[in-house]
């Protein structure tokens, strides 16, 4: 899916959605550990700057799986285990190849056929820092405040995430896992597009533009992501209060 098959509805919503959000203090507020915006978001650069070039030159490891792991907090690191190199051509001429364009849920597939101890949020992960442009990644808190289940604030996906051992999860074997993903890429690539065209420049933080890895302004999808992540990490917070 890409964001021209995206149904009138869902983009009307997002359309809604840019008219009365701030998606750069969205942006600029996201926090996770160390990565503040005002820090320059230190271990999400650096996780781009390493996933990404191992993506490009065919040398995705286990162990660049278990970094993204220990920034995330995923319980159980060792039990993460996958084929050595992963064999995953995601780019072609140094652009992100185009089967990868047209259906991004098949990535899902072909990494998930290599790798274990590795959920929907950790893979959608490791594409997010592999290939930012195209990838955000989707977790618990994003498929609560826009899926099908928890609050159904803003219907946006059809997944939801279910209590398991006192966490939440995306459950890999529902109906609507990984063919989502690729509504959940293009609903980024589609808000990436409009917010680019209405000329809201994304507040990257320097360090991005000198790293070579933003041109200065221009949203990614993964930068959308973290402003929705941001969204709706304050809608979580909300339910809980009441």
């Amino acid at each position: 899916m890409n964001d021209q098959t995206l149904k009138p509805s869902i983009k009307n919503r997002i359309s809604d959605l840019i008219a009365t959000c701030d998606f750069a203090e969205l942006y600029r507020k996201y926090a996770w550990k160390r990565d503040v915006w005002q820090n320059g978001f230190p271990d999400i650069c650096r996780l781009e700057r390493g996933t990404g070039d191992a993506a490009r030159a065919g040398t995705l490891s286990e162990e660049h799986l278990k970094a993204i792991a220990r920034w995330g907090g995923l319980p159980g690191i060792e039990r993460i285990r996958a084929l050595a190199p992963i064999r995953i051509a995601l780019f072609e001429d140094g652009k992100v190849a185009r089967w990868v364009r047209e259906n991004p849920e098949n990535a899902i597939r072909v990494l998930g056929d290599q790798i274990r101890g590795f959920g929907p949020t950790y893979t959608s992960n490791l594409l997010r820092f592999a290939a930012p442009e195209l990838f955000g990644a989707i977790d618990t808190r994003i498929v609560r405040a826009f899926g099908a289940g928890d609050t159904g604030h803003l219907h946006l996906l059809d997944l939801i995430a279910t209590p398991v051992d006192g966490r939440w999860a995306i459950l890999s074997g529902q109906q609507g896992w990984p063919g989502e993903y690729g509504t959940w890429t293009a609903i980024l690539s589609y808000t990436a597009a409009e917010l680019n065209a209405a000329g809201q420049p994304c507040p990257h933080p320097e360090a991005f533009i000198s790293a070579g890895l933003r041109e200065r302004g221009i949203w990614l999808d993964a930068d959308v992501e973290m402003a929705f992540f941001n969204y709706a990490s304050g809608k979580i917070q909300n339910i809980r209060r009441d």
